[in-house]
Parts: C-alpha cells; structure tokens; sequence
C-alpha cells in the first residue's frame, strides 16, 4: 500500500509539472510518455478494463477501429493511479469503461510481480470535478462505455443524462430501432451480437437523442442501448454493449464507436473506411 501511493505520488507531480502531464508504464519498458497535446494531433484518453472486464482486449479493439484516423494519439490508462486532471486537460476526448471498484484493471507496472498490489480509485472528488469541468465548459467530448453507467456518481450519470438499470444474464442482444436521423447510426440497421450483457438506462434529459434500443434474446427485455446529447460545451455519447468482445467485433458496431468519437470531438461524421477489417 506505501508502494502504491508512493507511485501515485510521483505520477501526479510529474503530471503536473509537465504542462498536460507525464505517464509511466503506458508503454515499452517503463517507457515515459509524453502526455501533453502534440501540434496538429487529436488527443484521446482512454480509462478501460477491471476485475469483470478484459482491459487488454477493449485497448486492442478501440485502437483498431480508430486506427484509420492517424493523427490520433490513444493514450490509455493502465491503472487508475496514473490518471489525474492534468492528463485531460488538453484532451479532444474521453472513453470509459469503468464501474466502481477500484482494482489493478488487469496490468501492472512492473513485468515480474510475485504479490497482488492494491488497486487504486479511479472516481475520486478531483477526477470527477475535471471530468465534468472539461465536458462543459472546455468542450472535451466523452464516451462513457458498458459499465460506465454503474461508477456510483451521481454527479457523472447526471452528465451523462441518465439512470442506469443493471444487466442480467450474459446472453445474444438484439439492436434494433436504429436511429436514421442521426449522423452516427444513419444507414445502420438492425444486428446482433452473440454473447452480451444488456445494461439499460431511463434517460432523464429532455434534450437526449436515443440511438437505438436492444432486446435480449433469452429474457425478452427491450431497453435504450445507445444515446446521446450535448451538455454545456461538451458532447457525450452513450454505448452500452462491452462487457464481452463479441460487441467489438461487430462490424455495425464497430461504425457506431467510430462515427462517435468522432461526432463527440464535433469532426465530420462519416462510414468506418473499413468495419470488416480485423477481429
């Protein structure tokens, strides 16, 4: 436990006095990365993978479909300690996927450990004050994925415009319902996905656009599955499928996530070159 906020110390002063901050053990051996926003890039900082969910699977699935736009740096966070306000100062964008547990999400910083180290929280006072600070009245874009929804802050489901329902069995989803007035699903229709949980949300502002609902196949529950809205400077965009990698192998699926961050980022919205492409 002295390890871990001794570590989290360190990573937080570097952060600071490098304008939009330093991150060790992104990648490489240890390598630092130079965190702050490069002339000329988009910068997209990712928080994915926990205890239930596969970090290393959701990293490799979002950079492959965003991989088509070049000049954007994915920066993911491989342990909630090493993510502090300075590192989304900067930021065009936001993903994540975390629920309320504050475990390692699957990675470490070291390459050989012989104990489990403590996790870190990620949903603390400070993070959430820069979050909604940045979505809006910076205009930073946000993506909170799959399990976002259950973090346990009010504050964050109030920016995010909804109250969260939680899943049942994992089991084949149905999406349906597709919403062809909105530039990210125009001209997608109905799919479905093997093996999923179904979160399901009521959204609570007037000012959300559904983008398309699910039914899941054993239970019969339908439920909004995907949404969006502005709030204050900021663009969010709500996806709930992830719990499985079923979802981001779906080449329909693979569409709504690029057209969103892009939508989110106010870019122009248009197809995935290439939705087929990869796993």
């Amino acid at each position: 436990m002295k390890l871990l906020r001794k570590r989290k110390r360190a990573v937080y002063k570097t952060g600071l006095a490098a304008a939009a901050g330093l991150v060790s053990g992104v990648s490489g051996a240890n390598a630092a990365v130079e965190a702050g926003k490069k002339p000329g890039e988009t910068k997209i900082v990712a928080v994915m993978g926990d205890y239930w969910h596969n970090g290393v699977a959701q990293e490799y699935h979002i950079r492959s479909i965003l991989s088509p736009e070049k000049n954007w740096r994915i920066i993911f966070v491989r342990g909630p300690e090493f993510f502090n306000p300075a590192l989304i100062s900067d930021a065009d964008l936001l993903i994540t996927a975390r629920y309320d547990g504050n475990d390692l999400m699957g990675y470490s910083v070291r390459g050989l450990v012989d104990t489990m180290e403590e996790g870190a929280p990620f949903w603390t006072d400070e993070n959430v004050k820069a979050i909604i600070d940045n979505v809006r009245n910076r205009g930073m874009g946000f993506m909170p994925l799959h399990c976002t929804l259950f973090c346990g802050i009010r504050d964050i489901t109030e920016l995010m415009g909804i109250e969260p329902i939680m899943h049942r069995e994992v089991q084949p989803i149905w999406f349906y319902n597709v919403n062809q007035d909105h530039p990210i699903t125009k001209g997608i229709g109905k799919f479905w996905i093997g093996l999923d949980e179904q979160f399901a949300v009521v959204i609570k502002s007037e000012s959300t656009t559904s983008l398309f609902n699910t039914q899941a196949m054993h239970d019969k529950r339908t439920a909004v599955g995907g949404w969006c809205l502005e709030n204050g400077k900021g663009r969010i965009v709500g996806l709930l499928p992830g719990h499985t990698q079923d979802p981001y192998q779906k080449p329909e699926y693979k569409d709504i996530l690029w057209r969103a961050a892009h939508w989110a980022m106010r870019k122009d919205v248009t197809p995935h070159p290439n939705p087929k492409k990869g796993y």
